[in-house]
């Protein structure tokens, strides 16, 4: 998995592990579209897994795509899905307990000959372009692990979206389930993530992880983004960078019906 050789070969230097499992048979997306999981479910009329993996496959960033989920038959079912697979562009992971052995799982799939770009199914709104700006900055970076963020005010434009953000010193910063691991190194951050998982929804308890004076730094609003990067590298064991994302849709993934109702609107151009 080297940088260097990856790039002489063009844009299409990664490979992709789609994270398609589900977290709790009690969602409420579940049970309004009678679903076994949300990578099922139609925005625009399509499934969500098979939107992202178009996506994917459109950026030419992508060489295979390292499917993660419960029942792989039910996936094959979807014609993008299984034709991908019969033509050895998808690739079967059953998955895990949970997303962050599942992706620990998937990325060592994957072999390590690569950089991978790890995102999830329910990315509804990712689009092509956004693959090829994720990769080609990840791709001129220094870091092992680059990390898709979104200023939480280009969220403006879509009034009532709620997301989990993170508040630093220097701005409000959304996740975007973009994640490059460009380095095999990388993977600490895998088997690190294992470990803190279930408080994956609550920032302080999330910083809580790399010490208390980073809470406390945190809380008082006095850390910078730069140097929360380089604490969690220095503690993970592996050099974290940060992608800056210019598209609001690279944060919204649909975690609830109100986000999949935002999914419409934006795709059928009403919004």
């Amino acid at each position: 998995m080297k940088k260097d050789s990856a790039r002489t070969e063009g844009l299409c230097n990664f490979d992709a592990v789609v994270l398609a499992g589900e977290r709790s048979r009690k969602s409420e997306l579940l049970w309004k579209f009678h679903v076994p999981a949300k990578a099922f479910i139609e925005v625009g009329g399509r499934p969500m897994i098979q939107r992202v993996v178009d996506s994917l496959l459109d950026s030419m960033c992508i060489s295979r795509i390292f499917l993660c989920g419960k029942n792989r038959r039910a996936f094959a079912n979807i014609s993008g899905i299984g034709q991908g697979m019969k033509a050895g562009k998808i690739v079967w992971v059953q998955n895990e307990k949970g997303p962050s052995m599942s992706a620990y799982k998937a990325l060592k799939a994957a072999g390590g000959t690569r950089p991978v770009l790890l995102t999830t199914s329910d990315h509804a709104l990712l689009a092509s372009e956004h693959v090829r700006f994720f990769c080609t900055k990840a791709m001129s970076s220094d870091a092992d692990l680059a990390v898709g963020l979104a200023p939480l005010d280009i969220l403006k434009i879509y009034p009532g979206v709620k997301r989990t953000y993170y508040r630093f010193r220097d701005g409000k910063f959304c996740t975007c389930n973009l994640f490059a691991f460009l380095t095999r190194n990388s993977f600490k951050a895998a088997r690190f993530w294992c470990g803190i998982e279930t408080r994956r929804k609550n920032p302080v308890k999330i910083v809580s992880s790399f010490g208390y004076l980073w809470v406390l730094l945190y809380l008082l609003g006095r850390l910078t983004l730069k140097q929360g990067l380089k604490r969690a590298s220095m503690v993970i064991g592996c050099r974290l960078g940060a992608i800056l994302m210019d598209s609001p849709e690279t944060a919204i993934d649909i975690d609830t019906y109100n986000d999949w109702l935002l999914a419409e609107t934006i795709v059928s151009g009403a919004h």
